[in-house]
């Protein structure tokens, strides 16, 4: 049977229904996890619980220790990732609310650590990256989605931006011109570790609010988006439990 991790941050910061047996902040090659791993029964299974931005979710995108997340994650036992995140819409019908299954990304960062064998780096750990997301884990979430009749979308290019800033207009423009359709900060490098280690990775994003230069007022409003995320985190939580199920 797979063990399934699910990475919260700012859409999830803790699971209901989610009582953790254990909890771990185990020390990898890279540092510690940039929170503990919490293991306990979800949907009637064994998962780990892993918070990117910390317990008090303190830490910034492009500060986030992901080496060491999905080291420890491999190291738990872990084969499976389900990574939510918060995204802006930059397509049309990407509105507030609306959950994204993204298929495809393209990755803007810059100065993050992407691979975890660069110190013992040989022709063999070259990864195949073409499909970044598990088509099976997609499927299942599409699965899932279309149970619970949710508005989704599930052929999306997800375009990750350095952080913790928001966008200009004019970058927003360029990423549409790219073919994103949503954006944030925290798809990469999770989903590549993730692969290079040898994990299944999926990502459920909410958009939580419209892109730069796609708001109906001058900026985007972090009030609004908070209040999108807690109007979504029942229907977050309904999704999680049948994917958990299925998985």
């Amino acid at each position: 049977m797979s063990k399934v991790a699910i990475i919260g941050g700012s859409v999830l910061p803790k699971l209901y229904d989610f009582q953790a047996q254990q909890e771990d902040l185990p020390k990898t090659p890279f540092g510690h996890p940039t929170s503990p791993l919490q293991t306990g029964l979800f949907a009637g299974q064994e998962i780990v619980y892993l918070n990117r931005h910390g317990i008090e979710r303190r830490t910034a995108p492009h500060k986030i220790n992901y080496r060491a997340n999905m080291w420890a994650l491999k190291e738990a036992g872990v084969d499976v990732i389900i990574g939510l995140s918060v995204v802006g819409g930059i397509r049309s019908d990407m509105v507030p609310g609306h959950f994204v299954f993204p298929d495809q990304l393209i990755d803007y960062t810059y100065g993050r650590p992407s691979t975890c064998f660069e110190d013992n780096f040989d022709y063999t750990k070259h990864i195949d990256f073409t499909y970044p997301y598990c088509p099976k884990l997609h499927r299942l979430l599409i699965e899932a989605a279309q149970e619970l009749a949710l508005d989704f979308t599930d052929d999306a290019t997800y375009g990750v931006t350095q952080g913790p800033r928001f966008e200009t207009i004019a970058e927003i423009n360029r990423m549409e011109r790219d073919g994103c359709d949503i954006v944030g900060m925290t798809a990469m490098p999770e989903a590549l570790l993730a692969r290079e280690l040898g994990m299944r990775y999926a990502s459920i994003a909410l958009v939580a609010s419209k892109a730069a230069g796609r708001t109906d007022g001058l900026s985007v409003s972090l009030t609004e988006i908070k209040t999108v995320i807690d109007d979504c985190l029942v229907q977050m939580h309904q999704l999680l439990l049948k994917v958990v199920a299925k998985v």
